[in-house]
């Protein structure tokens, strides 16, 4: 398959549907849901504003509305936010913190800052109009969201920096039967895993999430996918 045709695949394509598996994994262990119901939405455009030349925002931009709410955080704690976004200009980089106020995409031996080489998405690597890379994807919680920040590479002021989020929100069940979330984890049924934050320091689990697992339940997957 040509680069080209690679590059058209829409990230539509990993949205799940009703009766899909997936799992999260938090710093505490995964949690496997199965999705019940399905809701598209989008946030169109957001306005970061203007960034002057090889500088950056003056702040961490959080996507609220007036009254502070975060529009990428699901408002219920029945509610999971699939997000996948794209930027313009194309040059401008997009730094994600995720949770919030924790920084991501760095390489592990190297320290991401927000005038460097290393963590960002650019709008030519994920397009305002699509199709959004790969790299975009997020799963958010209730109580819990991103916020974002740019850095401009160009000797002149981007006037106009936007991002388009894509949304579908799920209803879900969890899954607590045990020998149903190994099959998920070890890739005996089909079942998209996603790690929440990165890999060097997954997302600590929502509280009221941790308090409706089975004691034990979270160690036990843990434990799992760590054995050989």
């Amino acid at each position: 398959m040509s680069q080209v045709s690679l590059l058209q695949t829409s990230h539509r394509d990993f949205f799940l549907e009703e009766g899909f598996l997936f799992a999260l994994q938090f710093s505490e262990g995964w949690v496997v849901f199965r999705v019940k119901g399905v809701e598209d939405s989008n946030l169109v455009p957001w306005n970061l504003g203007s960034c002057s030349a090889l500088s950056n925002l003056s702040a961490w931009n959080e996507i609220q509305d007036s009254s502070n709410r975060h529009y990428l955080e699901p408002h219920e704690q029945e509610f999971i936010k699939h997000i996948f976004w794209g930027a313009s200009p194309p040059k401008a980089r997009i730094f994600k913190q995720y949770p919030a106020r924790k920084d991501r995409n760095s390489l592990l031996a190297i320290i991401r800052t927000l005038t460097g080489d290393v963590g960002y998405v650019d709008g030519d690597e994920s397009p305002y109009d699509g199709p959004f890379s790969k790299r975009t994807e997020l799963f958010t919680l209730h109580d819990m969201w991103p916020q974002f920040q740019v850095y401009n590479p160009l000797t002149y002021t981007m006037n106009y920096v936007v991002m388009n989020f894509d949304i579908r929100t799920y209803t879900y069940n969890i899954m607590k039967e045990r020998a149903l979330i190994e099959d998920c984890l070890k890739g005996q049924r089909k079942c998209k895993k996603h790690t929440v934050g990165g890999i060097d320091e997954p997302a600590p689990i929502p509280s009221w999430l941790k308090d409706l697992m089975p004691t034990g339940l979270l160690d036990w997957t843990k434990t799992l996918m760590e054995s050989p």
